[in-house]
């Protein structure tokens, strides 16, 4: 399992967000809010770019998008150049930018949701991320930075949903109902862990922030290809830590994604 969160900030590392275009009604700002259903959205054509400063980190999660694919590219920024009358010897040549490009993800179209690693920046950064859709390109949520890895939870726990559609029988009998966003929920999850990052996990993250949602990555692994684990999701209730032996703890939680 691996969440999204600077444990010294309880938040993740983005520090400034910008879109190649947004619709007016539909801005850049709503990414970094907690609502996976208030949309970014770009102002015209079936491309746009998402840029982010990073302060550091390895990842970024983005939810709830129409996109078909997605690239994400990392980078340092930095350029360089020679002092006047100076020059490199033949063959050599500077690089200009440390760049890590992530291959492009094919995503459904509809609610799309993808986990982006690329190899860790311990210092400021750019991450530019471009999406393609069938119309015009939009997202819910995203979030990048610094990743806390645990064990993944162990087998037998279990996912349900919430459905919050209206539904109602009417005085004549007649049945009324509206259709409203379903919630995926986690529950029975468990991780023998290090006492050290059961501590962690609990303490410094889960308790720290509360019912604050995180960018998480609930399961992870070469056996694990797409993304239907990449949530967004609150702690149901505080997480309960069994302490098994003077080094190894079980912690028990439950989640519910947000909208």
């Amino acid at each position: 399992m691996k969440i999204i969160i600077d444990i010294d900030t309880l938040t993740d590392n983005v520090t400034s967000i910008s879109a190649s275009s947004s619709d007016a009604n539909f801005p850049v700002t709503n990414l970094r809010d907690n609502f996976t259903t208030n949309l970014w959205k770009a102002a015209s054509g079936t491309t746009a770019t998402i840029t982010l400063l990073v302060s550091k980190g390895s990842a970024i999660e983005l939810l709830n998008t129409n996109a078909t694919s997605v690239v994400v590219s990392a980078g340092s920024g930095e350029t360089y150049e020679n002092e006047t009358d100076w020059s490199l010897e033949d063959g050599y040549s500077y690089a200009d930018d440390e760049v890590a490009v992530v291959t492009a993800y094919s995503l459904p179209g509809e609610k799309g949701r993808l986990w982006g690693e690329y190899p860790e920046f311990t210092g400021p950064h750019i991450v530019t991320v471009t999406l393609t859709a069938d119309g015009v390109p939009s997202a819910g949520i995203i979030r990048a930075g610094v990743v806390e890895q645990f064990r993944n939870p162990a087998p037998y726990n279990s996912e349900s949903s919430i459905d919050y559609s209206i539904e109602k029988e009417l005085n004549n009998g007649a049945d009324y109902f509206r259709k409203r966003n379903v919630v995926r929920t986690f529950d029975n999850l468990t991780m023998l862990e290090t006492r050290a990052n059961a501590w962690k996990l609990k303490h410094r993250i889960f308790d720290a922030v509360g019912p604050q949602p995180l960018a998480i990555r609930l399961m992870d692994g070469s056996n694990v290809t797409d993304h239907e684990f990449v949530i967004f999701a609150k702690r149901i209730d505080s997480p309960q830590i069994e302490h098994i032996t003077s080094e190894k703890s079980q912690i028990s939680f439950n989640l519910k994604e947000v909208i």
